[in-house]
């Protein structure tokens, strides 16, 4: 399996390099995400579902503003504020969009990606209960057998 951390700080990399911001802050705080191991390594580029934290970077060409970073009910532009949040809250995911002004087609790729990876991850959960299950009904385990089939079918 490929290093992801490697591949999304490559990824940042790339779009230091052909984006623009209006905002400096933004390429301060990309330099901080890459380079920082814990921060790096807890960073998701998707932007669907129910997310705790949420930063948005849109480049010079987008109407959005420069940076968007949302936490619960708390909405903020001030790049202060996101940096302190970011290093005060290394280890907690950090789910990273881009407002681009282009299409970009390496963008949708790692969103892809990303979202790929959660399904194999989730398949794979799912499958190692399953084989748990078949444990438990071979050990004539009721308790185990009941407690597992009713997390899978949470977790389906």
């Amino acid at each position: 399996m490929m290093n992801m951390t490697k591949y999304r700080k490559d990824f940042i990399d790339y779009i230091l390099f052909n984006y623009e911001f209006d905002d400096r802050v933004a390429v301060w705080i990309l330099n901080f995400i890459k380079s920082h191991p814990t921060v790096s390594r807890n960073v998701v580029f998707r932007d669907e579902g129910t997310v705790d934290r949420k930063l948005r970077i849109s480049d010079s060409g987008s109407a959005s503003p420069t940076l968007l970073f949302e936490k619960g009910n708390t909405v903020t532009v001030d790049g202060e504020v996101i940096f302190h949040e970011l290093n005060m809250n290394q280890e907690h995911t950090l789910f990273l969009h881009f407002n681009l002004s282009r299409h970009d087609a390496r963008y949708q790729k790692m969103k892809s990606l990303e979202t790929d990876m959660d399904s194999t991850l989730e398949q794979m959960g799912q499958e190692a209960v399953i084989r748990q299950i078949d444990e438990a009904l071979d050990a004539k385990d009721h308790k185990r057998f009941i407690r597992l089939t009713e997390y899978l079918n949470q977790i389906k």
